[in-house]
């Protein structure tokens, strides 16, 4: 079901309803999704009360809820989103919103937002080019989650070294080779407390005494997951191997200070042409799974369970 409604001092916005979740796109600025939730809970997502409701200021706001960017970050990925985005409905629980072209940029953001039958997400962020000319950029799409949870992110399966392989297992020549890469920021410590490597994940703990972090990686596994108290949101995104990504090979880039974490999916960076569009998508669920994702079993199998998105 779709409705509209007044939401947290904006007068516009659509609320996208399932059996048990549902989301609200605002359309007086945008594109946003500025709320997830289950019915009559807390958002996954941050609100900046100073912030929300609000409409035509002349600097960037961050608001919250999850926004559309573009990489690499530069004065372009700050353009203004102050002002009404046109929308229309797609289906029973689909929506379209469209942001007018940016005239500074030249390109057009496009969100378009559906809840599936099982209450999956899917959101595909399109970036058009509407100048006569090439642009190097790429859709990057931040998910501003709420303070007070943790983050994980799988990691390819360790292993032995092929020298203290048992015998009677064969070595393959990929397996002398790294499996994993790390981009770190001029302000990334890892020494500082909030990073945790398991045999599975790297996770991430929000810690508002400490100051700004980030990290990115380059990410086949497809999802990752932030729990704050007994609910958990995970997102799934792809990686093409074959294609160039932003910030020196990242899909996945995670940053957090004192008052957000953020979950940020990256697409692939060829040169985008005059005309044509780029299109990155995005799957959510939430899920209540009684188990503290912090145990190592526990994490495991909740990603198991996560649908198989094609």
């Amino acid at each position: 079901m779709i409705q509209e409604i007044p939401y947290a001092g904006w007068k516009h916005n659509l609320r996208i309803q399932g059996k048990t979740t549902e989301l609200i796109l605002t359309f007086d600025i945008g594109p946003r999704v500025i709320r997830y939730a289950f019915h009559d809970d807390k958002n996954v997502f941050v609100e900046f009360p100073e912030q929300v409701g609000g409409t035509g200021e002349k600097e960037w706001m961050i608001r919250g809820g999850h926004r559309f960017w573009t990489a690499p970050e530069a004065d372009h990925s700050y353009e203004l989103d102050n002002s009404p985005v046109t929308w229309k409905k797609l289906g029973e629980t689909s929506v379209e919103l469209i942001q007018p072209t940016s005239k500074k940029f030249g390109f057009q953001k496009t969100m378009r937002v559906e809840l599936l039958a099982d209450e999956v997400v899917r959101i595909a962020h399109l970036l058009t080019n509407a100048s006569d000319k090439p642009l190097d950029l790429s859709p990057w799409v931040l998910s501003v989650m709420a303070p007070g949870g943790v983050a994980l992110i799988p990691q390819p399966k360790l292993d032995l070294h092929p020298s203290e392989f048992p015998d009677g297992r064969a070595t393959k020549p990929e397996e002398f080779l790294p499996n994993r890469e790390l981009i770190l920021w001029p302000f990334t410590d890892l020494t500082d407390g909030r990073y945790a490597y398991s045999e599975n994940f790297l996770r991430l703990t929000y810690l508002p005494e400490l100051p700004a972090t980030k990290l990115g990686l380059k990410l086949p596994t497809g999802w990752v997951a932030y729990q704050n108290g007994d609910v958990v949101f995970a997102k799934h995104f792809a990686y093409d191997p074959a294609q160039p990504y932003p910030d020196n090979g990242c899909n996945f880039e995670i940053f957090t200070n004192h008052r957000i974490l953020e979950l940020e999916s990256l697409a692939p960076a060829p040169p985008l042409a005059p005309g044509a569009t780029a299109e990155h998508i995005e799957h959510w669920v939430l899920k209540k799974p009684n188990a503290d994702l912090r145990g190592e079993n526990a994490a495991v199998k909740f990603f198991s369970e996560l649908p198989k998105i094609a």
